[in-house]
């Protein structure tokens, strides 16, 4: 009888220690995120956390969402407020500026060398990785396979060796341009002043158009940010390149009318445009949404000056030095940029896995990009998946603070070059004490 009653108590005592270990409270974090047009965005979000949540018993992420045209301004109201969430998706310009701040926490023992997402997709300060992209993006071409069809123009080049050097690319873009006759650049009596369909349009997007510049062997600056090279005729000539597509070789609408057009898809859908310069990304966003209505796109790599080059970026993950619960913010961040948890996003177009075990053979790249989203799986392994992998150069604000404020100054006057008000070198001359005072206050 003694001992039963002894064993009562001690299954007694277990129950009570597991139901106290059960009744831990978890570890509470906050994770802030952008919607782009509806709050529909944020429920998706949210389901996303509400599997993180369901998952374990040792912490509790809750959902911040601010649209994103206002994310910027409330991340810095939060930051001064000394206020800021425990992580949170940023945009990529604001990354190095929050670390040079003090105000990012160092990742690096965040993943074992083998589970580390490619060095390429690595924000990093000083010598310490402060981030890492959620996904992986490049720039390539996309255009309508039917208008190059009914031209006789091959296709862009789906590989980097056999990229169009500039000269091959703007001949392409005047066969493909038209007027309201049918007439292009070449024919006697083209009307530039009533075309149907522009050949070419080269993303003129402040961080974009930098990657021709890149490949003439300038760029905004070099890849170690320790020189700037806005002031490089190269730098100076391929901006003045793409400014000719509309001014001079007359194969590109003009700035103003490319910013009151549809999205990418609707753009090629309807034979406005030809060929156009974008993200990985549009594939999910944007392209897929056409596909019902009949558009037939394929990818290519960018035309070339001098080299075969693309810029990678991708938003990062953070997490803010500030958390009172850093171990757990890692563990959610951690659990975010595994591909299995983002898998939607990947298959559907919109990333690219970060981790390199799924670029390690063509039977795990066809995992998630073999199927009917993507373009056909041997032209996306050449035109992306390849290019991404051997000729992806980083866009600056992965290593250089306050790239934002630079490429503010550099790109807030630009549209003179663009609408032909002024020369590239007449602009770029008038800015460039400027920016190097700015470059060289924030050089790392």
């Amino acid at each position: 009888m003694v001992f039963i009653k002894r064993l009562t108590v001690v299954v007694l005592l277990i129950a009570i220690i597991a139901l106290s270990a059960f009744a831990q409270p978890k570890k509470e974090i906050t994770y802030m995120a952008w919607y782009n047009t509806t709050q529909s965005e944020a429920a998706d979000i949210q389901k996303t956390l509400d599997r993180f949540n369901a998952e374990q018993n040792e912490i509790h992420v809750s959902l911040i969402t601010v649209s994103r045209a206002d994310y910027e301004t409330k991340l810095n109201t939060m930051a001064a407020a000394k206020q800021l969430p425990d992580t949170c998706m940023m945009a990529e310009p604001m990354a190095l500026r929050y670390a040079a701040a003090g105000l990012l926490a160092d990742v690096s023992d965040m993943y074992t060398p083998e589970e580390a997402p490619l060095q390429s997709l690595a924000f990093t300060y000083k010598g310490k990785t402060v981030a890492y992209s959620c996904s992986n993006e490049v720039l390539l071409i996309y255009y309508n396979k039917k208008l190059f069809d009914d031209a006789g123009v091959p296709y862009p080049p789906a590989t980097a060796e056999e990229a169009w050097t500039w000269e091959e690319f703007v001949e392409v873009a005047k066969k493909l341009t038209k007027d309201t006759r049918g007439r292009t650049p070449n024919d006697r009596g083209f009307n530039a002043r009533n075309i149907v369909t522009y050949g070419a349009d080269f993303n003129r997007l402040g961080w974009m158009w930098p990657i021709l510049a890149v490949s003439a062997g300038g760029g905004i600056m070099s890849p170690d940010g320790q020189e700037l090279w806005l002031g490089k005729p190269e730098t100076i000539d391929a901006l003045q390149k793409i400014a000719d597509l509309y001014l001079v070789d007359k194969v590109a609408p003009s700035v103003g009318e490319m910013n009151t057009m549809p999205s990418l898809d609707v753009t090629l859908l309807t034979g406005k445009v030809a060929m156009a310069t974008s993200g990985q990304w549009e594939i999910g966003v944007s392209l897929k949404n056409s596909l019902p209505d009949g558009l037939e796109y394929g990818v290519g790599v960018l035309p070339k000056i001098k080299k075969a080059v693309t810029y990678n970026t991708g938003g990062p993950f953070v997490v803010f030095e500030s958390s009172k619960e850093m171990d757990a913010a890692k563990t959610f961040v951690k659990w975010m940029s595994d591909e299995k948890n983002g898998w939607d996003l990947i298959t559907g177009g919109i990333w690219m896995p970060v981790s390199k075990k799924w670029y390690a053979s063509d039977e795990v790249i066809r995992q998630w990009a073999d199927n009917d989203v993507h373009p056909p799986y041997e032209q996306y392994k050449s035109a992306v998946v390849d290019y991404a992998m051997n000729n992806a150069e980083q866009v600056p604000w992965y290593y250089f603070p306050s790239y934002d404020k630079l490429d503010d100054m550099i790109n807030s006057g630009i549209d003179a070059v663009w609408n032909g008000k002024q020369t590239a070198k007449q602009y770029i001359n008038s800015i460039l004490p400027r920016v190097e005072k700015l470059f060289n206050e924030n050089k790392p």
